[in-house]
Formats: C-alpha cells, structure tokens, sequence
C-alpha cells in the first residue's frame, strides 16, 4: 500500500527531491497493515526455510505458558505438532478448530525471542483485537504457532493475521480468514472433541 514537467534541470532536481521527501512521508505515516498488503500471502522472510499452513484439530495443552498479553493469559503447549487436515487459509469458526503454521528458521539459526502477534476482529464479550506473546524459531525442526477455538467468544468470523518478529525484522506474515463453519463443512466436522481444557 504505497505512489513532471520537466522545466529546467535544477527545477527538475528540486521538484523530484520534493516528491522523494514527500513519499517517503507518506509511507512513514501509513500504519503497517496497510503497508503489508503489499506482501504475499502467505510471507515468509530469507531467515524462515519453511512455513507450512492450515487447518487442523486442535489437541487439549501438556502445559500452559504465561502470556499476559493474550486473552487467556496463557497459551497452550502441546504434546506434539498436528496433522493439517488442510492446506488453506480459509477456516471454520467451530470450536476444536485449530489453525496456523509450521515454521522452521535456515539451519543453524535461532530466532529468540520472535515476537508473535495475531490480530482478529474484537472478540464480542472482551472488545480483544490484538494478542501476543514470546517465543522462539530455530532450524532444529518446525515447530507450531497457531490457535485454536476453545471458548464461543473466539468464534468471530472475518480476517486473522499472524505475523512475528524478530530483532525488527518481520519473519512471516499470513492472513486466515475465518467463516461461518457451514461453509466449510467438510473442514468443521470431526474435530469438535479433540480438545479438552
């Protein structure tokens, strides 16, 4: 989301230093996410080797990390990295549902702390738009950033973008967009038992 006559060679000069400064203004006081629509869905920076993303059955946590910056206030650590029951970035609004990536950094490399942001429309009891919380990537082998619907209060259609950073460099970037599950019914059964909090 970002944009001459000529009259004599200084004018000409001057006129294009102008729009420089006056671009680079502009670019300046556009918000991110209006910057970022210029990236690919999904984005992944030369640091990221791969970013696998979709839909999957959330499985109930082994553990729970703080994460005061989230709703819960806590995310959940799980036993092991799910099974994507599909390649998409389209996703039901069901509880059991879980999506997001598999992400692991070029070999050798560890990326810590990598500052996960996911933004949503607010949810509708709390008025929560924006979570975050701290984790690592490393090339040691993927690991999992996703999400998971565990409460109605989740269930709010519309975009969900993920995004972390790390050092101020942004790693990756997708946008899910999240539907009423009877339009993706074969996605929204099967999973509304898996997980247990």
């Amino acid at each position: 989301m970002l944009p001459r006559r000529p009259l004599d060679p200084k004018v000409q000069m001057d006129r294009h230093t102008s729009m420089i400064g006056t671009a680079l203004a502009i670019a300046m006081a556009l918000p991110q996410a209006v910057l970022a629509q210029d990236l690919p869905n999904p984005f992944k920076s030369a640091l990221i080797d791969s970013l696998v993303y979709g839909v999957y059955c959330a499985e109930g946590p082994i553990e729970l990390q703080e994460a005061p910056d989230t709703a819960a206030g806590v995310v959940n650590i799980v036993p092991g990295l799910p099974e994507m029951r599909a390649v998409t970035t389209l996703v039901p609004a069901q509880i059991g549902i879980g999506f997001g990536i598999l992400i692991e950094a070029r070999e050798g490399l560890i990326l810590d702390p990598a500052t996960v942001t996911i933004t949503h429309p607010p949810y509708p009891d709390t008025g929560i738009e924006v979570e975050r919380w701290v984790t690592s990537i490393d090339g040691d082998g993927p690991g999992l950033i996703g999400f998971s619907f565990e409460v109605e209060s989740e269930l709010v259609t519309g975009r969900w973008t993920f995004e972390a950073e790390h050092q101020g460099d942004l790693l990756f970037r997708i946008d899910f967009e999240v539907v009423p599950p009877a339009l993706l019914p074969d996605l929204a059964q099967g999973c509304s038992g898996a997980i247990l909090s």
